[in-house]
C-alpha cells in the first residue's frame, strides 16, 4: 500500500465511530485494505467504460454525501461533479499529469472544464501544488502533509556509528531508479567489505534488478526482500538509506527512515529538499547526473559520522511535521468545512 491507501485506513480509524464512511474502488480490487476497520465498500469495474458508468451511477446515488478522491486524475474528478457530487474533494498525489502528447491535449481540455464547477484541491506538498498549479488549474491547493504513525519509527530511534547496511524501500517501478542504487553500492563495495545492499518492496521490475545484480560481482552481498511489514524494524537495522526517485510528490520513506535516525541519501527533487528544510547534505544531485551522484555518494560515505548525527537530530522536526495527529486534525477540519 501506498500513502494514499494507508491515508485512507487511518481515516477509517478515525472517523468511523463518528460517521458512516463508505470506500468505492473504481476498479475490481486487489487488496482487501479495509479488512476490521468500520467502513462499507464497493466497487467498479476494470473495463474503462464499465468504470466510469458504474461510478457515475454510485455518484448519482450518493451525491449529497461528501466525497474525497484519492489517485482518482480529471476525467474521475469531471464525472464526479457531472453526477451531481457537491463540493467533492480532490487530493493531489502524484506530480505526473500525461504521459504524452495525445495524452496532454484532452487531459488539459478535461481540467479546463473543471474550472467551471467547483472542487476543493489538496495537495500533499508545496512542490505538488506548484507542479499542479503548471500543469493542471492555475489554483492555490491546501497543503495537508501526509501523515506518519510516529510511535513505531521513534521507538527504534538510535544513533548509527558506522555503515554496513544500506537500504532502499519502495516500489520496485520506473522512475524508482532502483538500478542505480545498485550501481551505487557496487561502486564502493571494494572499500567497505562487510557491507550489504537490502532493497524492501516489490514491482514488475523485481526480475530485471535481480538480474542486474547478480550480473555484478557483489550479488551475493545484495538482498532482495520483497513485501515488508514491519517498516520501522527495517529501518532501524538499516545504516543509510538511498533513494534517488526521479520525482515524488512527497516522501514518506524518507520521513519514516529519519525518525529511526536512519541517514537518508537521495536525489535532489524539490520535495525532498522540502522535508529537509535546511538540511541538504543528504542531497547526492540530479539522478541523470550519474558521475555527480556517485562523487557525493563517496563524500557522504566518507563522511558518516556526521551524517549520522545530522539524521538523528532531524528525528524530533519530523515528529513536529508529519503526525499522523496532525494530518488527522487537518482532514477533519477540512471535513466540517463541508
Amino acid at each position: 500500500m501506498g500513502g494514499a491507501e494507508l491515508s485512507v485506513r487511518h481515516y477509517a480509524r478515525q472517523f468511523g465511530p463518528k460517521r458512516p464512511l463508505f470506500a468505492y474502488s473504481l476498479r475490481k480490487a486487489t487488496h482487501q485494505i479495509f479488512e476490521g476497520l468500520p467502513i462499507q465498500t464497493a466497487e467498479g469495474e476494470n473495463g474503462n467504460w464499465q468504470c466510469y458508468l458504474k461510478y457515475f451511477q454510485y455518484c448519482r446515488a450518493n451525491r449529497n454525501d461528501l466525497f474525497h478522491l484519492h489517485n482518482a486524475g480529471p476525467v474521475i474528478a469531471l464525472v464526479t461533479v457531472l453526477a451531481g457530487v457537491k463540493n467533492p474533494i480532490y487530493h493531489i498525489h502524484g506530480t505526473i499529469y500525461w504521459h504524452n502528447a495525445k495524452q496532454k491535449i484532452y487531459l488539459k481540455f478535461v481540467w479546463f472544464l473543471l474550472t467551471f464547477f467547483r472542487l476543493t484541491y489538496v495537495g500533499v506538498s508545496k512542490h505538488s501544488t506548484d507542479i499542479f498549479k503548471r500543469d493542471a488549474i492555475k489554483r492555490d491547493p491546501l497543503i495537508i502533509y501526509n501523515g506518519l504513525e510516529i510511535e513505531p519509527f521513534q521507538n527504534k530511534l538510535h544513533k548509527r556509528t558506522s555503515v554496513k547496511k544500506i537500504g532502499y524501500a519502495g516500489r520496485l517501478f520506473k522512475g524508482k531508479n532502483v538500478d542505480l542504487v545498485i550501481r551505487l553500492f557496487e561502486e564502493v563495495a571494494a572499500d567497505y567489505p562487510e557491507m550489504e545492499l537490502h532493497i524492501a518492496g516489490d514491482g514488475v521490475l523485481r526480475p530485471d534488478l535481480e538480474k542486474q545484480a547478480q550480473q555484478g560481482p557483489y550479488a551475493d552481498r545484495i538482498k532482495f526482500l520483497g513485501f515488508i511489514n514491519d517498516m520501522p524494524g527495517f529501518y532501524a537495522d538499516m545504516d543509510a538509506f538511498v533513494f534517488l526517485s526521479a520525482y515524488e510528490s512527497f516522501g514518506n520513506v524518507l520521513a519514516e527512515a529519519l525518525l529511526t535516525g536512519c541517514p537518508v541519501l537521495t536525489s535532489d527533487i524539490p520535495v525532498f529538499k522540502e522535508i529537509y528544510g535546511e538540511e541538504s547534505d543528504f542531497l547526492l544531485g540530479d539522478y541523470r547526473n550519474y558521475e555527480q551522484i556517485t562523487q557525493n555518494f563517496k563524500a557522504a560515505l566518507a563522511n558518516y559520522p556526521r551524517l549520522a548525527d545530522q539524521a538523528y537530530a532531524l528525528s524530533d522536526e519530523m515528529r513536529e511535521r508529519f503526525s499522523i495527529e496532525k494530518h488527522l486534525c487537518q482532514i477533519e477540519q477540512l471535513y466540517e468545512n463541508h
